[in-house]
């Protein structure tokens, strides 16, 4: 009793001004409840990310979009895509240039990717990071690296749901591009 009584002042003061007083505990729940809902978003971004990856393979690009917030964007180095519709246009319509520059070729392996996986959660928007590489089966049976590189992601909370609000595709290294201009070396002085 005589600790309510000393709050009781305290209380009434802040609640003066505007302010709420938690109750003794209060504090630590809300951070052990904000931690937790921190690492939930954390989790199920890296679920998704992994299922993004199953899409990506299997080229379902009605699935794919849904991955994305309705006015999502997509930053390519050929430009930056806005909304589902122009995502999905997009990717539909590489998918039939590589198949039909494919034809008549043996069907080789290939596998998509997804390592370094890096998600920060704040509230309702994240961020993540994550790379990239595309193996597929040289002819001589052996396997390369077709592309690798960085996907840099903003996520957002849609109707309870996370969806890439932003996804920036940072190739680093592309097959048959010129690699970029190596730093001059430090010196010693």
């Amino acid at each position: 009793m005589k600790q309510s009584i000393s709050r009781w002042p305290l209380q009434v003061a802040a609640a003066c001004w505007g302010f709420a007083v938690l109750p003794a505990g209060a504090a630590e729940r809300v951070s052990v409840e904000a931690r937790l809902q921190q690492l939930e978003g954390e989790s199920e971004i890296r679920q998704l990310l992994d299922e993004y990856m199953l899409v990506l393979d299997v080229r379902d690009w009605d699935k794919y979009v849904q991955f994305f917030a309705t006015n999502g964007e997509l930053d390519l180095v050929e430009g930056v895509l806005h909304g589902r519709d122009a995502i999905r246009t997009r990717m539909a319509n590489a998918s039939e240039r590589m198949a039909a520059a494919a034809a008549g070729r043996p069907q080789r392996q290939s596998a998509d990717l997804l390592s370094n996986v890096y998600v920060k959660v704040d509230g309702d928007t994240a961020t993540a990071r994550s790379r990239f590489t595309f193996l597929a089966e040289a002819e001589d049976g052996g396997f390369r690296v077709r592309g690798s590189g960085l996907y840099l992601d903003t996520w957002i909370r849609e109707d309870g749901a996370w969806r890439i609000q932003r996804r920036k595709v940072d190739w680093d290294l592309l097959a048959g591009q010129t690699p970029p201009a190596a730093s001059a070396p430090l010196s010693s002085n």
